[in-house]
């Protein structure tokens, strides 16, 4: 098994390893342990069924089972597809539907939270993903910003936060989805259960109130931490091959899919799978301190 910098910012790529066998517990340990540290992992050249694929994710926490029955993969309510082809994915609503700069389940009381996306289908060109490192954003702040967020709380929604010109909205919910989502309170400045590391968290996509401060001075703080977030100091942009498996955490970073046109032959197809586990990795319940490793 081979590590390999991504080009950008963060990230790495595993070479050596079949998702698609058993993962012996050294190898699935010195994978955990690199994970936390680079923040985003490509495996290429993947073969998965959905079975196997759902069990590879197992291993990093309970996936969830997503209410967007439209998307699921008949029989495996934990996988959503996402592109632009097949079903409401041909609609502009549910393809561009990710792309804008967000988390993953910042609204869920534990957000600890791993994204994975299998590729089907990757178009000739576009379809990217954007992440954005708010580990090393944290840390290029200035002491006085430092100071001024510390003990800083917002409150998240599925869909909230406010949007560039360039941006497009979260695709529509199912009918009843909204009753079921609840609105989280999270820290802007949070230290990782694994790493202890301090970060930005979740600082666009999803805030809906920023604890103390009237609508308009958080949207002004929250704007000005989302562009510093995305800054390319510290993002990284994966295009896409089919058979690659991409992970990330979340709690550690900002996400956003490029926005891409409708399919309209082979070569402008996009397909993922999407699978999103939530707590940590049950490994993890094997040592007392992430330091202990």
């Amino acid at each position: 098994m081979e590590f390999t910098r991504l080009e950008g910012a963060f990230g790495a790529r595993v070479t050596g390893i079949d998702l698609g066998k058993p993962i012996e517990r050294e190898a699935l340990d010195r994978l955990i342990e690199a994970f936390y540290s680079v923040k985003l992992m490509v495996f290429p050249g993947q073969k998965l069924s959905k079975d196997a694929y759902q069990a590879f994710a197992r291993q990093w926490g309970e996936p969830y089972i997503e209410t967007y029955d439209n998307m699921t993969v008949p029989g495996h309510p934990a996988i959503m597809e996402v592109g632009n082809t097949g079903g409401v994915l041909e609609t502009e609503a549910y393809r561009n539907g990710a792309a804008f700069w967000h988390t993953d389940r910042a609204y869920a009381p534990d957000c600890n939270a791993i994204t994975m996306l299998y590729c089907i289908h990757a178009p000739a060109s576009g379809g990217e993903t954007h992440f954005a490192d708010l580990v090393a954003a944290y840390d290029a702040l200035d002491d006085e910003t430092k100071e001024r967020i510390k003990d800083v709380v917002a409150t998240h929604r599925y869909g909230g936060g406010d949007r560039e010109d360039w941006e497009f909205e979260v695709h529509p919910m199912v009918p009843g989805q909204e009753e079921t989502l609840p609105i989280g309170r999270q820290p802007l400045v949070r230290r990782h259960d694994v790493t202890g590391k301090r970060g930005l968290y979740s600082v666009a996509g999803t805030w809906h109130e920023v604890e103390g401060l009237d609508h308009e001075a958080a949207r002004a703080l929250m704007r000005s931490l989302k562009l510093h977030a995305i800054d390319p100091r510290f993002t990284t942009t994966h295009r896409y091959t089919p058979g690659d498996l991409v992970m990330w955490d979340n709690t550690q970073t900002l996400h956003a899919a490029s926005p891409i046109g409708a399919a309209v032959d082979k070569a402008s197809r996009r397909l993922l799978q999407r699978i999103v586990t939530t707590g940590l990795p049950p490994l993890l319940a094997a040592y007392k301190l992430a330091g202990e490793r």
